[in-house]
């Protein structure tokens, strides 16, 4: 079942709004709008939406765009999110779903245009570079 996000962008630059849109397309998202995206694309049928891997990361990249924006006084202005999902990963007896993976593991799907969009070696950068803020290892270690 899909998932759509709408959105209305303060202010924003061309090669911004080509970002976003470049990062949603490479993630999955079919562009529906000028600002409205929908996972999976019309007629895709996946197992199970990826949402490790294709909406959280669209969703996140958005979120951290609009608080970067907002210190120069644009950002997001409206947005909605509508969600009739179901998702999940099993690799026991039944391997269905996605589990979380590397930048370089995730399918990345070209962009509708080229140039300004979103690079696809840094997307996959950025996805690798979001770590947990906690050390692993023996519970209790660090703050």
């Amino acid at each position: 079942m899909p998932i759509v996000v709408t959105f209305d962008l303060a202010s924003p630059r061309p090669h911004e709004s080509n970002r976003i849109r470049g990062a949603f397309e490479r993630l999955g998202w079919e562009r529906l709008g000028n600002t409205a995206y929908r996972y999976p694309r019309l007629g895709e049928q996946p197992e199970a939406e990826d949402w490790f891997n294709c909406v959280i990361p669209a969703l996140m990249l958005l979120r951290a765009y609009s608080r970067a924006a907002a210190a120069t006084g644009r950002g997001i202005v409206r947005y909605t999110l509508d969600a009739q999902s179901s998702t999940g990963c099993n690799h026991g007896a039944v391997s269905v779903g996605t589990p979380p993976s590397g930048g370089a593991e995730i399918d990345c799907c070209p962009p509708s245009r080229s140039g300004s969009s979103f690079g696809e070696q840094q997307l996959r950068d950025w996805l690798d570079g979001i770590e947990w803020p906690y050390p692993m290892g023996q519970e209790g270690a660090g703050p």
